[in-house]
């Protein structure tokens, strides 16, 4: 049985209680810091779904360099380890430092509520409104590169990036674009499943399955090799790596069962 890592505070909450508590003390609102370097990244991406109508995303935010750099600071994977590294416990550090500093999830709701108010306005279901958001963390969106190719973490083996640094960059391997994605999901108030193996030398995340989609699934998916059962829940797979995979879709080679590594966020 894999053990299983359980984290049950909510990064919505947390981030909804922050605002609330920093538009109070700010009656004018946020307070950007001016004196710190704004760069723009553009996002452009598609609903891959028979059923989308041609639903296209195009969104720009703006980041604070200062602000994401710091988050690369606190980054674990960025210590040298003579040991390998920690990944289950890594992530949680990571988790328990985006719960103490909520302000660097405003990137990742400003996607949410984008996305949500899109697809309310053209009627796109559940589901289909899942795969646009795993439509917006695959390529070409999020750039597919490995960490030892990315100059800007300075040759780094293995390096999990915050969702600021993956947004910022633009880019990332299978583990960082699948942290991307379970924090987006995670605000989107459902619980999911980071999930990581080393005998794959593969990341992905499972989100919580609901039956009602079964008759929207893409043919493609085979829900015995897709779906896993975790403290009661069942949970479906995501592929956040190339563009292409709709929710179910797995490599003919894998199971959901194969990772080693699972994490569980509870919304």
């Amino acid at each position: 049985m894999t053990p299983i890592l359980t984290i049950s505070l909510s990064l919505n909450v947390i981030l909804i209680i922050w605002l609330l508590v920093k538009k109070g003390n700010n009656k004018s609102g946020l307070i950007p810091n001016e004196g710190s370097k704004k760069t723009k990244r553009v996002f452009d991406w598609k609903l891959d779904s028979s059923r989308g109508g041609g639903l296209k995303g195009h969104l720009e935010l703006d980041f604070d360099e200062d602000a994401v750099l710091e988050q690369r600071r606190h980054n674990p994977f960025g210590r040298p380890s003579a040991n390998g590294w920690d990944h289950k416990g890594y992530l949680q550090e990571m988790y328990y430092y985006m719960l103490g500093n909520p302000q660097n999830l405003l990137s990742c709701s400003k996607i949410v509520q984008y996305i949500n108010r899109l697809c309310s306005q053209r009627g796109v279901n559940e589901l289909d409104k899942l795969q646009f958001v795993l439509d917006f963390v695959q390529e070409p969106n999020i750039k597919y590169v490995l960490d030892d190719k990315s100059k800007e973490l300075a040759g780094a083996q293995e390096y999990i990036r915050y969702p600021d640094e993956t947004l910022f960059d633009g880019r990332g391997d299978c583990d960082c674009k699948a942290f991307l994605a379970a924090t987006l999901y995670h605000l989107m108030g459902y619980n999911v499943l980071y999930i990581l193996s080393d005998k794959l030398a593969h990341a992905a995340i499972c989100i919580e399955y609901d039956s009602r989609w079964a008759s929207r699934l893409d043919n493609k998916t085979d829900i015995r090799k897709a779906t896993i059962e975790i403290n009661g829940r069942w949970y479906i797979y995501c592929e956040t790596t190339s563009d292409g995979f709709r929710i179910g879709n797995i490599s003919k080679k894998e199971s959901v069962k194969d990772f080693e590594t699972i994490l569980e966020l509870r919304a």
